[in-house]
């Protein structure tokens, strides 16, 4: 009976041991995603810094026709241009604000999930030592009842 009780309490760590896998990975693809969004992030600053020059570029040479006579068609042109760089800069700074939101929402996650693998790891350990504490209890308890068989075993042959 203490062995199918051992066996239990094995099949009871194995069947937490698979939850606490199944807990690590999902942290792990988590970590993977924040790790993405990391480098989504790092791709639209460098977009943005890109866009801002391009915008600093077009103002300067804007600024700059003092020089030369420019028609109005020139100016207008010159402005549009202007107005879709700047343009491209707001949507670009409101991909990058979707972008960091999605990433505080993913570190939040991250979070929970590391919580709940150490919270796993912690229940694994402590099922297993006491599945451990059992059979040596049970392989206590044999060892009692042999020397018990034996001292009654030897006291039977000196009488």
């Amino acid at each position: 009976m203490t062995e199918r009780k051992f066996e239990m309490g094995y099949k009871e760590v194995k069947r937490f041991k698979r939850v606490l896998h199944i807990r690590t990975v999902e942290r792990e693809i988590t970590q993977g995603e924040l790790a993405g969004q990391l480098r989504e992030e790092k791709e639209i600053m460098g977009r943005l810094g890109e866009i801002e020059s391009k915008r600093d570029s077009a103002m300067a040479d804007f600024c700059a026709g003092g020089r030369d006579a420019v028609s109005p068609r020139q100016f207008w042109f010159e402005r549009q241009n202007i107005d879709i760089i700047e343009h491209s800069l707001s949507d670009g700074r409101q991909e990058l604000d979707v972008c960091r939101d999605k990433i505080e929402e993913t570190k939040a996650e991250l979070i929970e999930r590391h919580q709940n693998v150490q919270l796993m790891e912690k229940y694994v350990g402590r099922l297993k030592d006491r599945a451990d504490m059992e059979i040596i209890a049970g392989e206590q308890k044999n060892l009692d009842d042999i020397t018990s068989m034996r001292y009654l075993n030897n006291m039977g042959h000196e009488a």
